[in-house]
Parts: C-alpha cells; sequence; structure tokens
C-alpha cells in the first residue's frame, strides 16, 4: 500500500526554519527546498524563455530547454521519495496519481497512443509542483521578493524596448523539436499593431507573467504610491501585448483586490466565481449566438473567432471519441495534437474546453471544487492571502480565452493558489506542521 498521510501539501513549505528538525523532518525539509528552488527556477527561465531559447538555438542545444521540465519532475520525484520512509506523502499527491492513470488509460483507449498522455502530464505535472510548493509563492522570503522585483523589473524594460525602440533576434526564429517546428519568439502582428513579448517567448507568456509577478509586489511593498505605480506600469505593458483576456483579467482582480478588506473579502471571491462561471459559458452558450463583425486592435474579433470556429471545432473533435462526456483523455486536445493529429489541431482557446478534452465532464467536478473552495476559504493573513484570490481571479478571467495550463507559468501559478486555498480551508493535518499564520519570514516592506 502506497504510504500516503494526510499532511497538508504545504507543510513546511518556507525555506528554512528555526526550530531543530528531526532526521524525518530535515528529510521532508530538504524534498521541499529542492522543489520550491525548481519551481523558482522554472518561474525565471519561462520569464527570459526568449533570450534563453536564442541562446541554446545558437548553440545548437535546442532541446536543453526541457531541463526545466526534467528539474520540476526530479524535484517532484526527490519531494515524494522522501517522504515515503515515514509515511508522509500529501494525500494530493496520490489523488493525482490515481486521475492521471485514469485519464491516461482514457486517452490511449480513444488514441492508441501514449504521446498523448505524456504530453499531457508535461502540461499537468507543473501545477501539482505549484500545489506543494505554494509557500514559495505566497509565503515568499526576502531572497524570493527581491527575485520577483528583479524579474518584473527586466520583464517591464524588455517590453518597453520592444515596444519603442528594439527588434529582439529571436523573434520570428523556428527550431525543430522532434519533428515540430517551434518557434523561439512568435512575431505577432493584431492588425497593423506589433503584440509586444519582451524577453519572454510571446505577448501570452508576457501577458501571463507580468500580471502574476506584480500581484507578488502588490502584496509585499508598503508604500501605497509604489504598489499603484506597479499596477498601472503592468496594465500598461498588458495593453502593448493587445492581450485583452489578459487585460479585463487583471482589470478585474486589482479592482477586487482594491475594495476589499480583511474584514471584506466577497468582492475577491466574486471576481473569482464570476471568472469561472464565464469561462464555462462562453463556449457552451455563445457558440449557439451569431456574432457581429469587428475590426480594429482591441476588437472582439478574435473572440468571435473563437465562438464561430475554434471552440465548435474543439467540441467536434471531443465528440469522435463517444462517449463524448469522458473527454479525449490526458493530452487529448491541444498542443500534443501536433504529435498525434496534426491534421484536427485545434488550441481549445478556453480553459474549460482544454479540460474538458482532457477530463471530460470531470472537469466541471474540478472547477466546481475551485469554486467551492474560494467560497469556503478563510482568510487568515490578508496581505497575503489576498494576493492568492487576486491572482485566482486572473487566471480564470484569462483562461477564457487561452488554455491556461499550456503556459508553465499559468500551470505554476494556478497550482499554487490552489494550493493555498486547500490550506485556508484547513487542508493543514498532522505531521510536519505548517507555519502558523504571520511566523513566515517577513517579505521585503511588508504591512503589518
Amino acid at each position: 500500500m502506497f504510504p500516503f498521510a494526510r499532511t497538508s501539501p504545504l507543510a513546511g513549505s518556507s525555506l528554512g526554519s528555526a526550530l531543530p528538525r528531526q532526521p524525518a523532518q530535515s528529510r521532508a525539509a530538504t524534498g521541499e527546498r529542492a522543489l520550491a528552488f525548481a519551481l523558482l527556477l522554472a518561474l525565471v527561465l519561462s520569464v527570459f524563455e526568449g533570450p534563453v531559447r536564442y541562446a541554446l538555438n545558437f548553440a545548437h542545444l535546442d532541446p536543453l530547454i526541457f531541463v526545466r521540465d526534467g528539474l520540476l519532475f526530479g524535484a517532484l520525484v526527490a519531494y515524494v521519495a522522501v517522504r515515503i520512509p515515514d509515511k508522509s506523502v500529501p494525500a494530493s499527491v496520490g489523488i493525482f496519481a490515481v486521475l492521471a492513470v485514469v485519464h491516461s488509460v482514457i486517452s490511449y483507449m480513444n488514441l492508441h497512443t501514449t504521446i498523448a498522455a505524456i504530453y499531457g502530464l508535461k502540461m499537468f505535472v507543473p501545477a501539482l509542483c505549484g500545489f506543494l510548493a505554494a509557500g514559495a509563492l505566497f509565503e515568499p522570503s526576502r531572497k524570493v521578493v527581491r527575485l520577483v522585483a528583479f524579474m518584473w523589473v527586466a520583464a517591464f524594460i524588455s517590453a518597453l524596448l520592444d515596444k519603442y525602440w528594439l527588434d529582439y533576434p529571436w523573434i520570428g526564429v523556428t527550431t525543430d523539436l522532434g519533428g515540430i517546428s517551434v518557434s523561439l519568439g512568435r512575431d505577432w502582428q493584431s492588425t497593423l499593431l506589433e503584440r509586444v513579448g519582451g524577453l519572454s517567448r510571446s505577448s501570452i507568456s508576457l501577458a501571463v507573467s507580468m500580471p502574476l509577478l506584480s500581484l507578488i509586489l502588490l502584496g509585499s511593498l508598503k508604500s501605497r504610491a509604489l504598489r499603484m505605480l506597479i499596477a498601472a506600469l503592468t496594465l500598461a505593458v498588458l495593453v502593448w501585448t493587445t492581450q485583452k483576456g489578459a487585460i479585463v483579467g487583471y482589470a478585474l482582480a486589482i479592482a477586487a483586490l482594491a475594495i476589499s478588506s480583511r474584514n471584506f473579502t466577497a468582492p475577491l471571491k466574486a471576481a473569482v466565481v464570476l471568472a469561472t462561471c464565464l469561462l464555462v459559458f462562453a463556449p457552451t452558450v455563445l457558440i449557439h449566438f451569431e456574432m457581429p463583425r469587428d475590426q480594429g486592435v482591441f476588437s472582439f474579433q478574435s473572440l468571435y473567432e473563437r465562438i464561430e470556429q475554434m471552440w465548435p471545432d474543439a467540441w467536434k473533435w471531443i465528440a469522435k471519441f463517444p462517449p463524448y462526456v469522458l473527454g479525449v483523455g490526458l493530452g487529448g486536445i491541444g498542443g500534443g495534437q501536433r504529435f498525434f493529429a496534426p491534421d484536427d489541431f485545434n488550441a481549445a482557446d478556453n480553459l474549460f474546453v482544454y479540460l474538458f478534452g482532457n477530463f471530460g465532464i470531470a472537469s466541471l467536478f474540478y472547477l466546481g471544487a475551485i469554486v467551492v473552495a474560494t467560497l469556503r476559504a478563510k482568510l487568515a493573513n490578508f496581505q497575503r492571502d489576498s494576493v492568492v484570490l487576486a491572482s485566482l481571479a486572473f487566471l480564470m478571467m484569462y483562461g477564457l480565452v487561452i488554455s491556461l495550463v499550456e503556459d508553465q507559468i499559468a500551470a505554476l501559478w494556478l497550482g499554487a493558489c490552489l494550493g493555498w486555498l486547500a490550506r485556508l480551508n484547513g487542508g493543514t493535518r498532522s505531521g510536519t506542521a505548517a507555519l502558523p499564520a504571520g511566523a513566515a519570514r517577513e517579505p521585503i516592506g511588508v504591512r503589518r
């Protein structure tokens, strides 16, 4: 019997502790530090993915980009392995493993290949890593806050240069990985306006990373003026990316954060629920209506194209595998199709459609569980915990128009949000004790 224990996935997730540790605790802490390190390294490599891929391509070492995936998987294995002797493996790991096996079997039965399930695991394992190491993001040490600030500043400056002065050499360059053409930096335009990507691989990646990094800073800095400046500059960068879903999602998250307080968290919770409902409503109801024509950089034309073509085609693909309520299986829609069904490739471009393609009707249960956990969450530390809900609101709203978990930063962050929600809902159990509220190392300039 695999030794799963009902311990918190976040137990002891902060790096370091002043308390003496027993050997078992020391092993667990080593696994936690390894997972947190891998998560932060993956975050750094994703923020600077454009130049990193360009350098690897220049050295003919393109496959090394998968080192970040290997580090995450290796750290996860280490995290579990060191906890097996004292039977303190979090139950969340066992649940993930069981669900992965079930949906992988469905995938193989439908597609008769293991490639889809392997690709699907690559997409969803980062979410599990984020779930287990959520403290690295939401209970950050001073060093982590400084790292986040550095990445945010670098992303902003690079986006500014990309917008007005520079053309980065990796933009438009492609390479071949496993017989698939892969862009080092996507050369996208919205009508005649270039979509800014900065140091990220694409405007989508920048539109994911900048808001999430900014939210960590908004929850860690004392100065109200500085927080307002960070929010305003982040919004400006999102306008340069022309990613309308990200703009709306960030505006929703910031507005909800601004009007919420320690004793009034309803706006943040309502924002998460609203965004989740919309991402289900759009691809199931709007596809039955005829959309108007629209033009311009900030028109709704791209949304209309999803409603009229992308989402209906995605449902047709899923319906090819009866009973379609089970979905296609793990990795059965999205990027993985380039390997086993290139002629039927569909990006899904909606988190619910993507999840339904992978998990079928169970995706409604998973999203419903997120809503319930959000509504039940009791914020122990408003300064810290409000950032989690704001991040989740942003991710869900942006997920209305992109397959969110196919971006590694988004997958890590979504998993971290869910892991922290589990903690807020009383997920901490006996075992390696989690730090009490307010006992973590104080980030730079955090308000009390």
